[in-house]
C-alpha cells in the first residue's frame, strides 16, 4: 500500500454515562503482522487529526519501531497502545524515554502477574478487549491492584448488558465496541412517536397534492422536531435572512425536496437516552454514502437517506424490516437498506465495510474502474466527518 492511500477510520469511545471522551483511529496495520512504517507519520502529515477527532483523545495502535522515528505530536492528546504479547523488561529503557519525551502510553490486553511492576509502570492506560478475553476474565483484571491507578478501556463489548457490568467495575473507565448501536429489546407492542411522525409525513411527501402547510402539521406534532427545522433555515446551507416562526416557513425556505432528508436529521437527533456519539455515526455514514453515490453515480438520489435510515433501529429499537414495513418509501431504497440491492445497497454496502474497517472486503479493483482509489476513498470519507461535524452544529 501506497503511503498516500493509508486508510483509516474512527471509532469512538464512551464514559460510563454514554458520552463520547476519546476516539480511537483503526487502520489496516491494526489487523495484520506487517510492520507501520508509514502509517503514523502519513496520518500527520495528510490529514488534520484536531477536526476529525473534535480536539478529543486520540487513540493509536502502533509500536516501538513507529514511534522511535515520529515526531511527538504537542498540539494534539494522544496515546499509544503498544501489545503486551510484544513487550520485556529489555524495552523498559526504551518505554522510559518515550515517556520523558512526554508520550502517553497504553498497553494492550496485558496479564498482569506475567509482567514486572517496573514495566507496568510506564504505562497511563490499559485496554482490555473482549474479543480476546471473556467478561469475568476482564472484570477480574480490572480489580488487580497493578490496574488500580490506570485508566482502563475496555474493547469490543457486544451488548448492553457487559457495558452494564463494566461501568460498575470501573466507573472512570472507557468502552468502546458494536453495544453502541445495538437495539434495546423493548417488551410489549408500543407505537413510537418519532416513527408515526415519519409514516405520516413520508406518505404526505408522496401525495404531490400536499402543501408546506399540510407537512407542517405533522412536524408541529413534536416540539423538538419542529425547534430543530426552524433552526435549519438560519444555518450556512440557507442563509434565511427572515426571521422564522413557525414549521411551515421553514418547509417554503429548506423547499419540500429536502425536507424529508432534514426531518431525518432532527428526528434523531431529538431521540433521548442513547449514547450522544450515536447520532453522529448515522449522519456522518449517510454524509460517506451521499459523498461516494455522488462519485460514482452522479445522477442517484436518496443515498444520504440510506446511509442515515440505516441507523434507525439503533435509534427506535425496532428491527429495520419492521421498522421500514410501514414506511412509504421507495422499492429502491427499501431494497438498499435490506439486501443491499442496487446501486445504493452497493454503496451503503462499501461504506459500513470501511467504517468496521474490513478494507479488505471493499471492491477496489472496480472503484478503480470509476475513478475511486483508495486515495479518494479515505478523502471522501474526510470529507464525510466535516459534513457531519458542520450538521451537528445546526
Amino acid at each position: 500500500m501506497k503511503n498516500t492511500d493509508i486508510l483509516f477510520c474512527r471509532k469512538a469511545l464512551v464514559n460510563r454515562l454514554s458520552e463520547t471522551s476519546a476516539y480511537y483511529l483503526l487502520h489496516p496495520s491494526n489487523e495484520t503482522e506487517r510492520p507501520q512504517t508509514s502509517f503514523l507519520s502519513s496520518l500527520f502529515v495528510d490529514v488534520n487529526l484536531i477536526e476529525i477527532t473534535q480536539q478529543k483523545t486520540i487513540f493509536l495502535h502502533s509500536n516501538l519501531d513507529e514511534l522511535s522515528v515520529l515526531p511527538l505530536q504537542s498540539n494534539i492528546h494522544m496515546v499509544v497502545f503498544l501489545e503486551a504479547k510484544m513487550l520485556t523488561d529489555h524495552h523498559l529503557d526504551e518505554l522510559c524515554e518515550l515517556r520523558l519525551q512526554g508520550y502517553q502510553l497504553g498497553i494492550i490486553d496485558p496479564q498482569p502477574d506475567m509482567l514486572s511492576i517496573d514495566l507496568f509502570n510506564v504505562f497511563s492506560y490499559v485496554m482490555l478487549s473482549l474479543d480476546q478475553i471473556n467478561l469475568e476474565t476482564t472484570i477480574a483484571r480490572i480489580e488487580h491492584p497493578f490496574l488500580s491507578s490506570k485508566t482502563i478501556w475496555v474493547d469490543a463489548i457486544e451488548r448492553s448488558e457487559q457495558f452494564d457490568q463494566l461501568r460498575q467495575a470501573s466507573p472512570d473507565g472507557l468502552f468502546s465496541g458494536n453495544f453502541i448501536h445495538k437495539t434495546t429489546s423493548i417488551k410489549g407492542k408500543r407505537i413510537l412517536a418519532h416513527k408515526m411522525i415519519l409514516i405520516d409525513l413520508l406518505a404526505a411527501l408522496n401525495n404531490s397534492e400536499s402543501s408546506p402547510r399540510v407537512l407542517a402539521t405533522y412536524i408541529e406534532r413534536d416540539p423538538t422536531l419542529t425547534y430543530r427545522i426552524i433552526k435549519l433555515t438560519q444555518s450556512v446551507l440557507y442563509r434565511s435572512q427572515f426571521n422564522v416562526t413557525n414549521a411551515q416557513r421553514a418547509i417554503e425556505i429548506i423547499g419540500i425536496r429536502d425536507l424529508i432528508k432534514w426531518v431525518g436529521v432532527a428526528m434523531l437527533s431529538s431521540v433521548s437516552g442513547k449514547p450522544d456519539c450515536l447520532f453522529s455515526m448515522a449522519v456522518s455514514r449517510a454524509c460517506f454514502c451521499q459523498n461516494l453515490s455522488a462519485a460514482l453515480f452522479p445522477k442517484l438520489e436518496g443515498a444520504f437517506l440510506v446511509g442515515l435510515f440505516s441507523y434507525l433501529p439503533s435509534f427506535l429499537d425496532e428491527e429495520l424490516p419492521l421498522l421500514l414495513k410501514d414506511l412509504p418509501l421507495e422499492q429502491h431504497i427499501k431494497s438498499a437498506l435490506l439486501e443491499y440491492k442496487g446501486n445504493l445497497g452497493g454503496v451503503l454496502k462499501i461504506v459500513e465495510e470501511y467504517e468496521a474497517g474490513r478494507w479488505e472486503k471493499i471492491p477496489f479493483d472496480r472503484l478503480e474502474t470509476k475513478g475511486i482509489s483508495q486515495q479518494t476513498l479515505k478523502d471522501l470519507y474526510i470529507e464525510s466527518l466535516d459534513n457531519a461535524k458542520q450538521i451537528g452544529n445546526l
